[in-house]
């Protein structure tokens, strides 16, 4: 199992609209052969910056099984148009 943590910075003013349409997103997301379960934290002291956890069977399930498939835009046109940038970065658990 591994975990993909996302950090989505979104344009200033889109954070209320992007919490508003996630709930249209995360249901294509978890539709993905590979796909545990995610989690979305809106940041404190950048209300506009939200940090997106999901865990994955395997890194593939999320490069492969998400992102080369017909998913991946259809998730980001929900709220792609919100967003200024995101990092992407996978972990193994250690302890």
């Amino acid at each position: 199992m591994i975990l993909e943590v996302a950090t989505i910075t979104l344009r200033s003013g889109n954070a209320d609209e992007y919490v508003r349409v996630m709930p249209d997103a995360f249901p294509v997301l978890a539709s993905t052969p590979g796909y545990i379960r995610h989690e979305l934290h809106r940041g404190i002291e950048r209300p506009d910056v939200f940090t997106l956890f999901v865990w994955w069977e395997s890194v593939e399930a999320h490069n492969v099984n998400f992102r080369e498939s017909d998913r991946f835009p259809r998730w980001r046109a929900v709220w792609g148009h919100l967003m200024e940038g995101a990092y992407v970065e996978h972990f193994a658990q250690v302890y």
